[in-house]
């Protein structure tokens, strides 16, 4: 079985691989702990597309863009240390979202074949409550199970 942890360095993802530890054992499981990180255009023009001022651009995107990469690398292999000390057999992957975090998760889940995708729930406010979480797109979205671990770990 191969297992997508949808991981973003929060306490409900770090609940959510300890729960499917639980859950699912430790034989013969392995994961991929998936970071996606947004370049700084995707930003800016979901801002816009939401009402939002436009923070000014820097003249240096490119290296704006290369430090989150590196940040998502630093997450997507944290994330794969939990999930290996849980006892998965587990390697860090990090991409960039084009579109929105949700559907970068779904089409990283169908290219690696995964069997189950795993996500843990974050508070929302303002605007990303009226639109829904990323756990509720993937829901969704995803043509295979979807397991989504409360904030608490109680799956």
């Amino acid at each position: 079985m191969t297992i997508l942890f949808a991981y973003d360095g929060s306490e409900g993802a770090d609940a959510a691989i300890a729960a499917s530890a639980r859950l699912l054992g430790r034989d013969d499981q392995n994961a991929v702990v998936l970071t996606v990180w947004e370049p700084l255009i995707v930003e800016a023009l979901r801002a816009m597309r939401f009402g939002g001022s436009v923070p000014p651009v820097p003249p240096n995107v490119a290296e704006v863009d290369d430090s989150a990469e590196a940040q998502a690398e630093q997450l997507a292999e944290h994330g794969a240390r939990l999930a290996g000390e849980a006892g998965f057999e587990a390697r860090a992957l990090w991409v960039a979202d084009e579109r929105r975090i949700a559907d970068a998760i779904v089409e990283r889940a169908k290219e690696l074949g995964a069997d189950l995708i795993v996500t843990g729930t974050r508070g929302l406010t303002g605007v990303s409550a009226l639109l829904g979480s990323v756990s509720s797109h993937v829901v969704q979205q995803a043509r295979r199970p979807v397991l989504v671990v409360p904030r608490d770990g109680e799956a």
